[in-house]
Parts: C-alpha cells; sequence; structure tokens
C-alpha cells in the first residue's frame, strides 16, 4: 500500500512539474510575440515565474494564475520589465513597464 501511494506521489509531482514547465513555454512564446510584434527586443530569451495564486476560470472552476517576469529592450541600452500572466494555459494579459527617462548630461 505505501508504494502504491509513494508511486501516486511521485507520478503526481511529475505531472505539477510538466504542466508548469508547458505553461512556461506558452508564456515565453507569447512575450516573444508581444516584443517582436512592437518592435522591441526580447531579452535572455526566456521568462521566470514571479507569482503563483488560485483563480476562478471562465470555461472551469478553478485554476492557477502564473506570472511571469521578462526584460526587453527598445535601444538595446535600457533594460526594462514586463509580465505575463497566464491564466490556466491561456493568455490573460501582458504588460510593458514605460521605458525609463533618459538621462540628460
Amino acid at each position: 500500500m505505501n508504494e502504491i501511494l509513494g508511486l501516486l506521489i511521485i507520478v503526481l509531482i511529475i505531472y505539477i512539474w510538466y504542466r508548469n514547465l508547458t505553461v512556461r513555454e506558452l508564456a515565453m512564446i507569447h512575450s516573444s510575440h508581444a516584443c517582436k510584434k512592437r518592435g522591441l527586443q526580447l531579452l535572455d530569451d526566456s521568462v521566470h515565474l514571479s507569482g503563483l495564486s488560485l483563480s476562478r476560470c471562465p470555461d472551469r472552476g478553478r485554476c492557477l494564475r502564473r506570472r511571469y517576469r521578462f526584460a526587453y529592450s527598445s535601444d538595446n541600452i535600457n533594460r526594462i520589465s514586463g509580465v505575463t500572466i497566464m491564466l490556466g494555459n491561456q493568455l490573460e494579459s501582458i504588460v510593458f513597464s514605460s521605458p525609463p527617462n533618459s538621462l540628460q548630461a
């Protein structure tokens, strides 16, 4: 009995890990397309998880809302952060920060 329970826990952990990788990859694709559409450069070609919460999905009961941060540049000098929010495996929104004010010498 303990072996079956242990095996189920391992399978559950692998499923959660794989699911998070899949949603992270979707967030990466959406972030990349949004940057290209605006003529921006996605830096590091990556996103990283910055928040996780339980939320209500429109088509089913509850699902996870994941916030992924990414860095982009409009001029190859400044590094600006943005956020991609995924609700379940669907894109909810992408938020671009306003670029910092340039310093005058």
